[in-house]
């Protein structure tokens, strides 16, 4: 067993979509795979079987989902989003443990971590990424490339289901409906605030399956972005890679590359919807004027902004503006490299 290592809480499918990229070990392979994520997958199943009924005849209200590359301050705005009641959205323990988060797990005992990439506190009831919850019940993911980092750049194409094969999209497809089905039903029948980075391939996909969704596409200063970026998946190597690593230029070479395929097939989906869908958003207009600019995009997105006049909006945004991202920059030829492939996205 690895030591100072963490295991996502993969199911029996999930663990065969990771092996293509690698061999697992002899733990992984026999105490994760075979044993818990054969666990795993028997809890996923009798949780939707017993919520199936009740998750087909859930409607809810057009939901809101916000991307933009990594780094580029999507938590900051889903941490203050998440807190206008009129939402909810999927918790760290949902996301974590997605096998069972309606079948009880949301009642285990709250805890605290700081996020390896920079430090921020995460409880188990802080808004997190669906993106894991996606991977950990068995849907294709750009993050089965963090177990095996040699295979970051196949798995970060996976965030397009468009490369995906038929079966696979129909199951992305399945997993992310039951699954936001879920955190709706467990808010009440609210519409949920969702985010991850991932999504920004995903425009149409998620429109097929939740029509009239929202989408907030967030942008940031590229220099501070690629090298946050960096920073972030050389953090979760360190914590989850089963595999070998892969040099700091051939990481830095799939980022560059990565955000060029996801800016575009942002446009390509921003494109098939209609108006007052889409809103955009400078990460440091929103640390700047966070009131004025989450104003601006609930009048853009035709949100009820009753909540932006209450005191609690006050306290969140005076509690979270300790918040920042972490502004270093890459090496001096790295810089030039990105402000020209990434000219368009400044």
């Amino acid at each position: 067993m690895r030591k100072n290592k963490a295991y996502f809480n993969l199911n029996k499918t999930a663990w065969e979509n990771v092996s293509q990229a690698g061999l697992l070990d002899a733990y992984t392979l026999i105490v994760r795979k075979k044993i818990l994520g054969s666990l795993f997958s028997f809890c996923g199943k009798l949780q939707f079987s017993v919520f199936e009924d009740r998750l087909s005849r859930l409607q809810t209200q057009p939901h809101i989902v916000i991307t933009g590359h990594w780094r580029s301050g999507t938590t900051y705005l889903h941490t203050l989003i998440c807190c206008d009641p009129q939402f909810t959205f999927p918790s760290t323990d949902s996301c974590m443990n997605p096998h069972a988060f309606m079948l009880g797990s949301r009642h285990m005992k709250r805890r605290e971590v700081k996020r390896p990439m920079d430090d921020v506190i995460v409880t188990s009831t802080s808004p997190q990424e669906d993106e894991f919850a996606l991977m950990a019940l068995g849907a294709r993911s750009p993050y089965e490339g963090l177990m095996f980092p040699e295979s970051l750049e196949t798995a970060l194409s996976l965030a397009d289901i468009e490369n995906l094969d038929e079966r696979e999209r129909k199951t992305w497809k399945e997993t992310f409906r039951n699954f936001i089905k879920g955190v709706s039903l467990l808010g009440q029948g609210r519409p949920v605030v969702i985010k991850s980075p991932t999504h920004s391939c995903r425009l149409k996909a998620i429109s097929d399956v939740f029509p009239n969704s929202r989408f907030i596409y967030m942008n940031r200063n590229p220099l501070e972005v690629f090298e946050s970026t960096f920073r972030m998946w050389r953090s979760l190597f360190d914590l989850y890679s089963l595999g070998r690593p892969i040099c700091d230029n051939a990481l830095r070479e799939i980022i560059l590359q990565n955000r060029i395929v996801m800016e575009k097939k942002f446009a390509e989906g921003e494109a098939l919807l209609p108006g007052r869908m889409v809103a955009h958003v400078d990460y440091q207009r929103l640390v700047d004027e966070p009131l004025q600019e989450l104003r601006r995009i609930y009048v853009e997105l035709n949100i009820d902004p009753e909540y932006l006049s209450s005191k609690n909006i006050l306290y969140q945004i005076e509690k979270n503006k300790r918040y920042r991202a972490q502004g270093s920059l890459p090496p001096a030829e790295w810089q030039r490299r990105v402000l020209s492939a990434w000219s368009d996205f400044m």
